[in-house]
Order: structure tokens, then C-alpha cells, then sequence
């Protein structure tokens, strides 16, 4: 990751992203598992969780200097979808992406990881 990708102000994942840090996660878990583990993760880390809506699979929260929101959506009997979109105000601040492989690390530590992007991951 260049140095042009530490200044982005908006970050977005999605399953063909060109940096595979930042392609959408697939997790063999309930959307709601996945939502409530999140929420108290983000508690645990001194962000401020601002609003859920279990019923779209979105979860608004914020940080020192940036916001974010989590979509999770199950996609199949067997893969939910995890994908983050991240802003902040200020062209110099906390590295966005690497707010987004934290979660994604300690995701795939919590729930077996189905997927990356458009890559199946071999259980």
C-alpha cells in the first residue's frame, strides 16, 4: 500500500477492490452472530457504536477522527457477506485501511472465513 492510499479520506471494500486487504469477507456465520460480536468488539476497542439496524445488516459506529459502517448480509445458506466503508474529515489521520484488516483479522479468528472477494478460501 502506497503512500496516496494512507491520504484516501473514504475507503470502500468490495469483492473486486485491486488490494485484497480490501475485498469483501465471507463468513460461515448467522448475520446476527456476526452483528453482535462486531458491536461489542467495537465497544472493547473505545469506538462508539451509533446505531444498528439488525433488519438491513448495517452497523454505524465512529472512532477518533473518522466514522464507519459495517453492511452485513448473508448471501447464501452458507456465506455472509462483511463489508466496510470508512471516511474521516482530515487528509492525515488513522490509516483506514488498517482499521479494516483489523476487523477483518479478528473476524476471521471469531468465524471460518468462506471467502475473499471472489476467491474461495480451502477449509
Amino acid at each position: 500500500m502506497g503512500l496516496f492510499d494512507k491520504l484516501q479520506t473514504h475507503i470502500e471494500t468490495k469483492d473486486t477492490h485491486k488490494n485484497e486487504s480490501l475485498q469483501t469477507r465471507y463468513y460461515s456465520a448467522s448475520p446476527n452472530a456476526i452483528l453482535k460480536w462486531l458491536e461489542n468488539q467495537i465497544q472493547a476497542n473505545g469506538q462508539t457504536v451509533r446505531r444498528i439496524d439488525a433488519n438491513r445488516g448495517e452497523l454505524s459506529f465512529i472512532g477518533d477522527g473518522w466514522d464507519g459502517l459495517i453492511t452485513i448480509v448473508q448471501v447464501d445458506g452458507g456465506r455472509t457477506a462483511v463489508d466496510f466503508t470508512l471516511n474521516r474529515e482530515q487528509r492525515i489521520g488513522t490509516d483506514l485501511a488498517r482499521i479494516v484488516s483489523h476487523y477483518y483479522d479478528a473476524l476471521t479468528n471469531q468465524f471460518p472465513l468462506r471467502a475473499i472477494g471472489t476467491k474461495s478460501v480451502e477449509r
